[in-house]
């Protein structure tokens, strides 16, 4: 299933941050709207608790009033003393209206109706009092039930204010145990979303980065296909026609490497052989000067086959895995036979060669364990310093047979060292430097030290390079 994505990497990013917002966004805007319930509710029940506090302690103090004003008017008999009453009679029927107004429950009203009904028939009995003693007792009597009852209205009230703050906090925590699940829940929601964006984006980088990988590395096979957002499928785009235009220039390369080192070699056969000639005196005597000469020129043609044959070796293990020819090897004869080819550089530059050699036979390739010691032994003769000398050691341990060659040259500089076995690599400093030449001895060494399943490297040294190459045995012989 092939994602849809947007035509914008900007996009693909908003789009990201929205999504992973919208979790918390909810999140927020819900515990708002619980703390606004919860707020609303709060201040609805202080509201309503200090007004009936407040009526029901008015309606206690009206009667308490009314009492004493009809006390003092019975026993005074002066009409303000009744105006006093008639008026506080006023006040306890405006603050049962307020208090008859706020919610309560049914026998809370009832109540309140049975204390209105019995203050109103009191009032009328003030208004129309008799003077007999009696009946006054009879009244004022009656304004202490009123009173008990009012007190029992204003009781009421604060068991229901503590029953409604009871109510209040468990809203409260009910409210934050919601707010706290919610929190819980999204936030692994959030936290999905965005390792679900992270890998969209992702993706395509890792595949992007994939590709430049394998460009560098010189792999120009596969196509290059970037699925994601439009410019960053464009940017795929480029990077294919990069990696087409590289393969072509790669394989005009090697066709230019193997036609001039096919159209090199017939040519400097002829060379080769005219000095070989020269050097026999098939042509005459040659004097001292002569015979230099035609040394010099023997030498410099083997030099220049030798980079040839790397060319062409090169060449063939770009386009082919090695293939082995496998047989028995006598890595000590091959060592001798090949430090004879260069007896004369040898000779020349008075080098001590200093032999380490244990009878050693493996199962190998000569042509290709040729090439590595070749290329080895000839980089330390061109590099060793005159009348210095070179160590070579030939052992096995085990199953491994290790070979060892230390020159007395300037060894490899610490800059040139993670590269030295890339072909075509020379080095900052060629002149000083083992990797001058053609960069390609050591790269074709490892291409056939790897293809036997050994290892090439180089080992530290106080003066001079020192290769160690192990070479599994396999079928060792007697």
């Amino acid at each position: 299933m092939q994602i849809a994505y947007p035509k914008s990497f900007l996009k693909l990013l908003l789009i990201g941050f929205a999504l992973a917002m919208l979790p918390l966004l909810f999140a927020f805007g819900n515990a708002a709207l619980y703390l606004d319930r919860l707020a609303t509710q709060s201040s609805d029940a202080v509201t309503q608790a200090v007004q009936a506090t407040r009526a029901s302690r008015a309606l206690v103090e009206q009667i308490t009033f009314m009492e004493r004003s009809a006390r003092q008017y019975f026993v005074l008999e002066d009409e303000l003393l009744l105006e006093n009453y008639e008026k506080a009679h006023e006040k306890f029927v405006d603050s049962w209206n307020d208090l008859d107004q706020l919610p309560m429950t049914s026998k809370q009203r009832l109540a309140l109706s049975k204390l209105s009904a019995e203050e109103q028939a009191l009032f009328q009995n003030v208004a129309q009092h008799s003077k007999e003693s009696s009946s006054i007792e009879e009244i004022v009597g009656r304004f202490a039930d009123l009173t008990m009852q009012a007190q029992d209205i204003l009781d009421e009230n604060n068991r229901q204010i503590d029953r409604e703050s009871a109510i209040l906090a468990e809203t409260a925590e009910r409210t934050q145990q919601i707010m706290l699940w919610q929190t819980l829940t999204l936030i692994p929601v959030a936290l999905l979303v965005a390792l679900m964006i992270t890998f969209l984006v992702a993706q395509p980088i890792r595949r992007m980065d994939a590709a430049i990988r394998k460009l560098g590395e010189g792999d120009y096979s596969e196509p290059i296909s970037i699925d994601g957002p439009g410019d960053l499928r464009n940017l795929g785009e480029r990077l294919d026609w990069l990696r087409a235009q590289l393969n072509e220039l790669d394989q005009q390369k090697q066709r230019f490497l193997r036609n001039v080192s096919h159209e090199l070699k017939t040519p400097l056969t002829a060379i080769r052989e005219g000095s070989e000639l020269l050097s026999d005196e098939v042509g005459g005597p040659l004097t001292p000067q002569q015979r230099e000469i035609a040394g010099i020129l023997r030498e410099s043609s083997l030099r220049l086959q030798k980079m040839i044959e790397n060319l062409l070796s090169f060449t063939a293990a770009q386009f082919h895995a090695p293939q082995l020819n496998l047989e028995t090897v006598d890595l000590t004869a091959l060592a001798e036979a090949i430090l004879a080819d260069y007896s004369l550089t040898i000779s020349n530059k008075n080098i001590n060669i200093q032999r380490d050699f244990f009878p050693t036979l493996i199962q190998a390739d000569r042509e290709k364990i040729h090439s590595v010691l070749d290329n080895l032994i000839s980089n330390a003769v061109k590099y060793t310093s005159p009348s210095s000398s070179i160590r070579i050691s030939i052992t096995h341990q085990a199953d491994q047979a290790i070979i060892e060659v230390h020159d007395g040259g300037p060894g490899v500089m610490a800059s040139d060292k993670a590269k030295l076995f890339e072909p075509f690599y020379r080095g900052d400093s060629a002149h000083e430097s083992l990797v001058s030449g053609s960069g390609l001895g050591l790269s074709i060494a490892k291409e056939y030290v790897d293809a036997h399943g050994g290892e090439i490297i180089l080992l530290p040294s106080e003066r001079g390079a020192r290769f160690r190459v192990t070479l599994p045995l396999k079928a060792l012989t007697k």
